[in-house]
């Protein structure tokens, strides 16, 4: 029985590689794709290897995956959309982050690498690495400076200062980032919050941070004012809700529900250490999270769901609060 589905997995992976490879060379008839476009194929390919990751296939998933990025030509748009979803969908922390990483030094001009960038810099917040993280963050500021990641990113530098007890340059970064504009969401929420906390620094402590950053589009009057304001269910001083805690609630991670088939997967890593850490720092966001498998990879999954749609419905709210990850079926 064994033996059988195994070949069938394999026949499933054969033939997908054998139909979306050659699709994704070049084509000297095809017509000229715009500069910030990714291929009909890849997106076809893509799509078929997200479908099958939310159906429990994640190896033929993966495989198909390592086809288009060995079909890709270099340096392409196409290229940074495999290496993006590879990652996105890869088991292990590391593996995504080597091709986060191969996506910026490869693609560097593709649509794509902002996405990495800020993964990369999220994942080093996630580690407690926020100097680390703070020069993808400003990297993206620099070098894309007209994109939409940008706001974010400045966030995210302010984030990364308040990590590191510095409320004073964390709101002249989170002044410049409200002169671009916050994206809604739990971000805006969090630059609320961190908005009345600015209101409380001293302005002497505020122009030294400016005058130590060299950020000219930070003043001292301009840095502690809120973005908007909070929302009346959001209480000053209270941390920033989202949606997330919900999806996650459905059933403590302790008791496994009789009828529970499935949980949404957000990260996996080769050590336990590392995924009772990244545990801990979800439980800190409300976030009911467990490390599942008593091997590498130590998988950290959220929730028991007794549909598949119903983790989906979660696994949406997740990425909405700017989680990646996807809907795993439980093995019993």
């Amino acid at each position: 029985m064994m033996m059988t589905s195994m070949t069938q997995r394999c026949t499933l992976t054969a033939i997908l590689l054998a139909v979306v490879a050659p699709a994704l060379l070049p084509a000297q008839s095809a017509a000229p794709l715009p500069a910030s476009a990714i291929s009909p194929a890849m997106d076809r390919a893509v799509a078929r290897a997200r479908a099958a990751v939310d159906n429990g296939d994640g190896a033929d998933a993966r495989a198909v995956l390592d086809s288009l990025v060995t079909a890709a030509p270099s340096g392409s748009n196409d290229l940074a959309e495999a290496l993006f979803w590879r990652a996105t969908l890869a088991e292990r922390v590391s593996d995504a982050e080597r091709d986060w990483k191969r996506l910026v030094i490869d693609a560097p001009l593709a649509p794509r690498a902002t996405d990495a960038l800020l993964r990369l810099g999220e994942l080093e917040m996630l580690r407690g690495h926020p100097a680390d993280a703070r020069a993808y963050f400003a990297r993206v500021v620099r070098e894309y400076p007209a994109g939409p990641a940008k706001a974010r990113s400045q966030l995210w530098i302010a984030k990364s200062w308040v990590a590191q007890r510095d409320l004073p340059r964390a709101c002249v970064a989170l002044a410049v980032a409200t002169t671009t504009g916050v994206p809604d969401g739990e971000l805006r929420l969090q630059a609320e919050e961190l908005g009345r906390r600015c209101a409380t620094v001293d302005r002497k402590l505020l122009a030294r941070a400016q005058a130590d950053t060299g950020n000219a589009a930070a003043s001292p009057a301009a840095a502690p004012s809120a973005p908007a304001p909070a929302p009346a269910a959001t209480a000053a001083g209270a941390p920033a809700a989202s949606s997330v805690p919900a999806a996650a609630a459905a059933a403590p991670a302790s008791s496994v529900p009789a009828n529970a088939r499935f949980s949404v997967q957000l990260a996996a890593f080769g050590t336990r250490p590392e995924a009772e850490a990244f545990v801990r720092t979800l439980g800190a966001r409300q976030i009911d999270a467990r490390v599942d498998g008593d091997r590498q990879p130590f998988r950290v999954r959220t929730g028991y769901f007794a549909t598949r749609a119903e983790a989906t419905a979660a696994l949406v709210r997740f990425k909405r609060a700017g989680f990646s990850g996807f809907v795993a079926e439980l093995v019993k």
